[in-house]
């Protein structure tokens, strides 16, 4: 059930884990505008556990009438709150563990990009010192490297990784956290080769093939 639960920014350094009042409705087999009412005249003790926010949806493109649609957006403490005032039917029993359990994993996907990030900032200074003592470097190198980096830890081009946030936002910080690790591990491999005089060409075709490798070889979820 990956839907029960998401993150609310492709910015990892930014991204937390809600739910929201439509997906409890769904999988807990109740009516979505009574969960909103029901959201509505609490908001008081849900908004002591943080921000009650929401955004609000346009009806579909070419349907007939209708208006924008409020969808509260809950945090972990607000949706086990909500569930507790619902009736404790077979439903909304198995709904809840589900729920808990995505809510675990996507935190801990943000816990490990966390760890990732720390340790990949702690080496992007050796990165950027390396490409400035190269004996080929030029004006852009540190972009090309940058760019080249991301291709293989992604499979997409720069740009694409780029598109997935808002103007500004690092590179880095839209990876997930397997491809954040796997641009670690591919930063780590360029240095030594930047170090001994490697050319670009060489080091490129070197990249590419660790990429491919480490995707054949990934073990199939």
């Amino acid at each position: 059930m990956k839907d029960l639960a998401f993150l609310t920014s492709p910015d990892m350094s930014k991204a937390e884990v809600v739910t929201n009042h439509v997906v409890i409705a769904e999988y807990a087999g109740l009516n979505k505008i009574s969960v909103r009412k029901l959201i509505d005249n609490n908001k008081q003790d849900l908004e002591e556990l943080g921000i009650l926010s929401f955004e609000m949806t346009k009806p579909i493109k070419g349907s007939t009438g209708g208006r924008p649609t409020k969808i509260y957006q809950l945090n972990r403490n607000q949706a086990m709150l909500l569930i507790t005032w619902l009736d404790n039917t077979e439903p909304v029993r198995a709904f809840k563990l589900a729920l808990v359990k995505r809510f675990d994993e996507l935190e801990k996907t943000i816990q490990t990009w966390a760890k990732e990030r720390a340790v990949e900032k702690a080496t992007t200074r050796s990165l950027t010192d390396a490409v400035q003592n190269w004996e080929h470097t030029n004006k852009y190198s540190q972009s090309n490297f940058r760019k080249l980096l991301t291709k293989c830890a992604t499979g997409l081009p720069y740009t694409k990784v780029q598109a997935r946030g808002d103007k500004g936002v690092p590179m880095v910080d839209l990876l997930t956290a397997e491809e954040l690790q796997k641009y670690k591990r591919l930063k780590a491999l360029v240095i030594p080769l930047l170090d001994l005089g490697e050319e670009y060409d060489y080091i490129k075709v070197t990249l590419e093939k660790y990429a491919t490798k480490k995707a054949v070889n990934a073990p199939q979820q």
